[in-house]
């Protein structure tokens, strides 16, 4: 939780987070691990407003938890601080979060404390605290942290370089099985890729185990050779390797999940054991299909949908019966669905149908729950059921980074701002470096009305790539917001220097519509309708242009055919900002409640 010892006083209490204790009059205060993390967390910004999701995010990065948590967490601390610090001093604020507003200074602590430090850096920095009502810790209270990095290709065939990020990200879904492990996602180690340093990779992810190693094939015979390094010894914790006919790839995968769980948490299960050693297909050519669009998948939009697509396609055909394959090709169609590249009208029926299959042969896959609740949410706007689909992906998989962030958007929609965020800063908090996650996390911000602070996220987020257009666009969107033209219209030329076309003509049109240029915003418009009839624009596109310039007939007629064609953008008319000029109008009123929004 801390990074460098530090030690706060106030009162007759001082608190000190490389021991992470906190002691009244010199003697140990006994307070439960997440306590004491509340308690570190308020201290540090004493005087501030800390937002309860930003409470929660911190407190419990790699946990999917309620409110009541944190409650529970702030009213153990006001007992133990007692009558000097009772409830004036943890100030509750209104639907906002907590503030701690007692005097605090600061000392540095002596350098026995700073030993302390040393010894337990695992424990302070890369360790995640579970409660003992989450399930699932480890024999010490803690959840053991591992990164499993794409294994490196020697001498490989060229037709397969998906074998080495395949390899990783199987090992991953395998050990992610096992709630005491927390396991960094496949997002997170594609920059690895190729990287021979595992200590480093592992101080930058913040864990304490790496996994990684070589492949090599030659014919119908693989080697393995694989370690576990211990990021603190830096050193190897232990080492195999194995050679096998591919057809018995899967027991080497079983091999090395069974002996790295063993490592971490020291005792494996026998149902655990189930679980690291369960295969949804037993067929090598079906398997090698899995990785290889497992591995387009990791690559991100465009034409790599395309591959994954057809990869996965190809392994239902060598096994039907393979779960996985389905979940895959029910996440291409959503996508491909929610990015135009196939008809909405087509792409989520066809989502749901895979991702119905999918959990017909293995009712217990988390990511087929959250694919179904997403075809479901947009091809029949049925929000119970896709609530309840999301919260049994999350009950079966907690630290799901995609279904954090879909549920996130999903409660974003419904205008649950607090409990967006908190789900999102966890999808955040696993994967800090994900593009999606920083981007998604300002739109959540965005919607919210937070603006500055959305602001701030998409430029974070344009930072890690500048190139990533839809994080542009939205910057762009925000300051016109705030009605700050210059730096509104900069975002905007850069998305136009990007993507030039139909889509980035309807951002210009919207901005010039935000502020009052009424002729360029309908000369514009007309120019993306004739670019149209070449190239795919969401009707709500038009609509959000057609609201700023005070033509609700217009807007209400795009969001009509929007509607009959499924615009995967229709779930987010009740807090999306670009609808607030036609709100009071009740056919808009009427639409938000035909999508299944309450207005």
């Amino acid at each position: 939780m801390a990074n460098a010892p530090r030690i706060f006083e106030f009162g007759r209490f001082a608190l000190d987070t490389s021991e992470r204790v906190l002691r009244r009059d010199g003697a140990p205060v006994p307070l439960t691990p997440k306590a004491v993390d509340t308690l570190i967390a308020l201290v540090q910004k004493s005087g501030r407003i800390v937002d309860k999701s930003e409470l929660m995010t911190t407190v419990w990065p790699d946990t999917f938890v309620g409110e009541d948590s944190l409650t529970r967490n702030v009213s153990a601390l006001r007992k133990v601080l007692g009558d000097d610090f009772s409830e004036e001093f943890i100030e509750t604020v209104a639907r906002r979060g907590y503030r701690f507003t007692a005097k605090v200074s600061e000392r540095q602590p002596e350098n026995g404390a700073i030993l302390v430090a040393r010894r337990t850096t695992v424990r302070i920095v890369t360790e995640t605290d579970v409660d003992d009502d989450q399930g699932g810790s480890g024999s010490d209270g803690t959840r053991r942290t591992i990164a499993v990095l794409p294994f490196m290709m020697l001498d490989a065939d060229e037709s397969e370089p998906f074998l080495g990020l395949g390899l990783a990200d199987a090992l991953i879904s395998k050990l992610t099985r096992i709630r005491r492990i927390a396991v960094r996602p496949t997002s997170a180690i594609l920059k690895y890729a190729g990287d021979d340093d595992p200590v480093r990779a592992g101080r930058e992810l913040r864990v304490e185990s790496v996994l990684n190693g070589t492949i090599q094939r030659r014919g119908d015979r693989i080697r393995v050779t694989t370690q576990l390094v211990g990021v603190q010894q830096e050193s190897a914790m232990w080492a195999e390797t194995f050679d096998e006919r591919f057809t018995d790839i899967f027991a080497v995968e079983d091999s090395i999940s069974e002996k790295v769980a063993a490592a971490l948490v020291l005792e494996v299960t026998g149902e655990e054991r189930r679980l690291l050693t369960r295969h949804h297909t037993d067929n090598p050519e079906a398997y090698r299909w899995i990785l290889r669009g497992r591995y387009f998948w990791s690559k991100g939009a465009g034409d790599w949908f395309g591959k994954a697509f057809e990869s996965f396609q190809q392994a239902i055909v060598a096994d039907p019966n393979d779960a996985v394959a389905h979940i895959g090709l029910a996440d291409c169609y959503n996508m491909m669905g929610f990015w135009g590249n196939l008809p909405a009208t087509q792409a989520f029926p066809q989502a749901e149908a895979s991702a119905t299959t999918a959990l017909s042969l293995d009712p217990t896959l988390a990511e087929a729950h959250a694919a179904l609740a997403w075809a479901t949410l947009h091809h029949r706007y049925d929000r119970a059921d896709a609530e309840q689909g999301f919260l049994r992906s999350l009950a079966l998989n907690p630290a799901s980074i995609s279904t954090l962030q879909w549920w996130s958007l999903f409660l974003a929609q419904e205008g649950r701002f607090d409990e967006a965020l908190v789900a999102m800063r966890r999808a955040y908090s696993l994967d800090p470096l994900n593009l999606h996650t920083n981007y998604n996390l300002g739109v959540v911000l965005m919607v919210g009305r937070r603006d500055d602070e959305a602001i701030a996220q998409f430029q974070r987020t344009i930072e890690l790539d500048p190139g990533y257009f839809m994080a542009l666009s939205h910057l762009g969107f925000t300051y016109a917001l705030k009605g700050l033209r210059a730096p509104a219209m900069a975002a905007q030329g850069e998305v136009n220097r990007l993507i030039p076309g139909a889509w980035s003509m309807t951002g210009v049109a919207l901005l010039a519509a935000m502020f009052g240029e009424r002729e360029t915003a309908l000369i514009t418009l007309e120019r993306v309708k004739e670019a149209a009839q070449t190239a795919f624009v969401v009707p709500s596109s038009y609509a959000q242009s057609y609201a700023y310039l005070r033509d609700n007939d217009q807007a209400i007629a795009w969001l009509e055919r929007a509607y009959v064609e499924r615009d995967p953008w229709l779930v987010w008319l009740k807090t999306n900002p670009c609808f607030d000029p036609i709100r009071d109008d009740p056919r808009f009123t009427d639409l938000v409640r035909r999508v299944g929004l309450t207005p």
